[in-house]
């Protein structure tokens, strides 16, 4: 019964995002590659550089799985603010410290579930990686979850293929010094490779 009523919860999530993997493949011709590194069960955090509005079809192509994605409060303040929370994304307010959107994520990625993070904290127009904020590492650390890189590569425009491009698994418990930059370097190393 437990698991049927979590696949009620989330049949809004599947029906959505296979209607914009289906629209969106059809308008941009996106392209997903080395997908097979995002784990098939288990806690993890995906994260990586924000391009655009429509980063989530790149995701949502990727992902079997569903993704549940930090996103700003004003989404939520929009007419489509119900959509949003039915998709289970997770409200932040950039200008404060969320305690209760930080607690949300850290029982889902104890319940085994996967979380969705732009590092930089919004997306813009320029091929230079934004610095990043330490969010990602302070829940891979608190929650022992392994964060899966990703870039994507391209704009969005019509029949224009963007690209997303997953990395290897990063165990940031194993990683010494400077983790923030260290996940900055991982991104900006496969940008530079792909592009």
């Amino acid at each position: 019964m437990k698991k049927s009523k979590s696949n009620n919860n989330y049949l809004f999530y599947h029906v959505i995002s296979h209607l914009i993997v289906f629209l969106g493949n059809i308008f941009f011709g996106g392209k997903c590659l080395n997908k097979e590194n995002i784990p098939l069960e288990g806690k993890c955090i995906l994260a990586g550089n924000h391009t655009s509005n429509f980063d989530s079809y790149l995701l949502f192509k990727s992902c079997k799985r569903p993704i549940h994605i930090l996103g700003k409060k004003e989404l939520f303040e929009s007419p489509f603010g119900w959509v949003f929370k039915k998709m289970h994304l997770i409200k932040i307010d950039r200008q404060n410290s969320n305690p209760e959107a930080k607690k949300e994520v850290l029982n889902i990625l104890h319940d085994d579930k996967v979380i969705g993070m732009f590092p930089e904290g919004t997306f813009h127009k320029d091929d230079i990686l934004l610095p990043f904020k330490p969010g990602v590492i302070s829940f891979a650390e608190k929650s022992s979850s392994p964060i899966i890189p990703f870039v994507i590569i391209g704009k969005f425009s019509f029949r224009s293929h963007p690209k997303i491009i997953w990395g290897e698994k990063i165990n940031i418990t194993q990683i010494k010094g400077d983790k923030v930059k260290y996940l900055e370097d991982v991104i900006k190393e496969l940008i530079i490779k792909n592009n």
